[in-house]
C-alpha cells in the first residue's frame, strides 16, 4: 500500500482512520522502532485534531505498539529478544491450532490459488529480492486460514499480536537462506490443508514457527 493511500484510507464512518494509518506504518517499519511520533505533527499531516491524535495513541499503546514517556511524548516500541521469542511460542500453539480447523473446515479447492501462488510466482519474486511479496503472500495465506477456521476467539487472539508479529517477520525474511526454506515449508502446508490432513497441517505449521525462532535465536545479533 502506498503512502498517499495511507493517508486518504476512511473509517467505516467516513472519518480518517488516523489509528489504522500509524498502526501500519509500525507493523510494516515505515516508522521503526525508537521512531518518535509527534502530537502536532501528524494533527497536520492528516488535518484533524491534536485530541483525535491522543485517541489513536491510546489505541496504539494498548496494542503494545508505542509507549508514552515523560517529558519524550509517544515513542515506537522495541521488543526485546525474551518477548520475540515468547511471541514465537505463542504462535506456535495457536497458528498450529487455527491449521488443524482450517485442514478440517474448509471448502474444496479453497487452498488452490495459493498453491499455485507459492509456486513459479513466488519463486520468481525471491529471485528478484522482493520480500514484499513473499510476505504479502505469507499474509493472505494467514488471514485465509484464520477464515476457514472458523473460531472468532482464535481469530481475536491472533489479532491482538497481528502488529509485532509482520514487524518480527520482516526481519526474520531477510535472514540468509531463510525466504527459500519458508517457502517449501508453506507449500508443505498447504499440501496438508489441501488434502484435508488437520494432523500434518497442525505439524506442519508448528515447525514453521519453530524453525524460524531458530533463525532469531540464531542471528538475533544482527537483526534485534
Amino acid at each position: 500500500m502506498t503512502d498517499r493511500k495511507r493517508r486518504t484510507r476512511r473509517r467505516a464512518n467516513g472519518g480518517l482512520d488516523v489509528f489504522g494509518i500509524l498502526r501500519e506504518r509500525i507493523s510494516s517499519h515505515v516508522l521503526p522502532p525508537g521512531s518518535r511520533l509527534r502530537e502536532q505533527d501528524l494533527a497536520s499531516e492528516f488535518d484533524v485534531s491534536r485530541a483525535r491524535i491522543r485517541e489513536a495513541f491510546g489505541a496504539l499503546e494498548q496494542r503494545g505498539l508505542i509507549e508514552r514517556i515523560p517529558n519524550r511524548g509517544a515513542v515506537v516500541i522495541r521488543l526485546d529478544p525474551r518477548q520475540m521469542f515468547d511471541l514465537y511460542d505463542v504462535r506456535r500453539v495457536l497458528e498450529a491450532y487455527v491449521a488443524r480447523l482450517a485442514a478440517e473446515r474448509a471448502p474444496d479447492g479453497a487452498w488452490d490459488n495459493l498453491i499455485q501462488r507459492f509456486g513459479a510466482p513466488l519463486e520468481k519474486a525471491l529471485a528478484a529480492g522482493d520480500f514484499d511479496d513473499y510476505l504479502d503472500g505469507l499474509e493472505t495465506l494467514h488471514a485465509h486460514m484464520i477464515r476457514h477456521a472458523g473460531n472468532s476467539i482464535l481469530a481475536d487472539m491472533l489479532d491482538l499480536i497481528g502488529d509485532k508479529t509482520l514487524v518480527i517477520s520482516r526481519r526474520v525474511v531477510i535472514l540468509p537462506g531463510r525466504a527459500e526454506i519458508g517457502i517449501k515449508m508453506h507449500r508443505r502446508l498447504l499440501a496438508a490443508l489441501a488434502r484435508r490432513d488437520p494432523d500434518a497441517a497442525e505439524a506442519e505449521m508448528r515447525e514453521i514457527l519453530s524453525s524460524a525462532r531458530e533463525y532469531l535465536e540464531k542471528y538475533q545479533n544482527y537483526v534485534i
